[in-house]
């Protein structure tokens, strides 16, 4: 197995960086195309949403200020992937699948960013997008969504801040649900490359559907030689149990199911896919 093709999505340059250092990190292992992608914001689509009693002058103006400063956004943003690019002797940047390393290529599109990606992303391996940061509206949480909802594929969730490392110490949140099995699935090319997998196991009140040394066994078949530590903790808890044992090991990235339960019960209600996704300063690889 392995990840031929990552999407990045790169909404503002203050996160571009840390996006485009953890898909190079990842990327580098495998060989793989990356995709850096930006969405300029339509300003046709904000006109609904003006105030009743605007004239066409103001609204006009509205747009016209929206336009520029969704250009000067895409501006900034290119002119980061252009540095880091330059700055990395390893990348090739352009589109060559018999290139023996990794490649970088510039897109960007109008329209809304969760739109884009929710079609886009199902064309590629893995979807890279910014952790939401509070008080701030980009990275979008809308966008996460649709990575995670619409697209059918694993998505790698990254912090505000560059890690110094990823993929090398891996936790992985155990739940013997389908969702954590199919993260476990999506993660394998990246586990294999590990040099540490532990399985994070909350004692459960009752015996688990599928027993964590059986995940052990199915790893172990793909060559990779996990240990399991087992925790104890109430369900409020358990997402932010996660981060801490995370930190705990040491994990440079954390691979988790996610919205095991219901995705408008936890939207509303939190959960420890909601309290992870506003709180992980490491990659933490999702897949539902």
């Amino acid at each position: 197995m392995t990840i031929s093709t990552i999407l990045a999505s790169v909404s503002t340059d203050s996160f571009t960086n840390t996006i485009l250092e953890v898909v190079h990190s990842t990327g580098k292992h495998f060989g793989s195309h990356i995709e850096v992608l930006h969405v300029r914001a339509d300003p046709k689509a904000l006109v609904p949403y003006t105030g009743e009693g605007m004239d066409s002058a103001m609204i006009e103006e509205i747009m016209d200020a929206t336009e520029r400063e969704s250009m000067e956004r895409a501006r900034r943003v290119r002119q980061s992937y252009t540095e880091f690019c330059d700055s990395h002797n390893d990348i090739t940047e352009g589109k060559s699948a018999i290139s023996s390393g990794t490649t970088f290529s510039w897109r960007e599109e109008i329209g809304r960013e969760d739109e884009v990606i929710s079609i886009r992303g199902r064309l590629f391996d893995l979807i890279a997008v910014g952790r939401p940061v509070k008080d701030s509206s980009l990275p979008s949480p809308i966008t996460l969504e649709a990575a995670l909802l619409d697209t059918g594929r694993p998505v790698l969730l990254v912090p505000p801040k560059p890690p110094i490392s990823i993929g090398q110490n891996i936790a992985v949140a155990w739940e013997s649900s389908p969702e954590a099995t199919r993260a476990i699935s999506s993660a394998l090319p990246i586990l294999q490359n590990a040099n540490k997998v532990m399985l994070l196991v909350r004692d459960p009140m009752e015996p688990p559907e599928i027993d964590a040394a059986d995940c052990l066994e199915r790893l172990s078949w793909s060559g990779i030689n996990a240990e399991i530590l087992r925790f104890s903790g109430n369900e409020e808890e358990i997402g932010a149990a996660y981060l801490r044992w995370s930190k705990e090991v040491g994990a440079d990235m954390l691979v988790k199911g996610a919205y095991g339960r219901s995705r408008v019960r936890q939207m509303i209600l939190g959960g420890r896919t909601r309290h992870i996704i506003s709180n992980a300063d490491i990659p933490v690889l999702l897949s539902r």
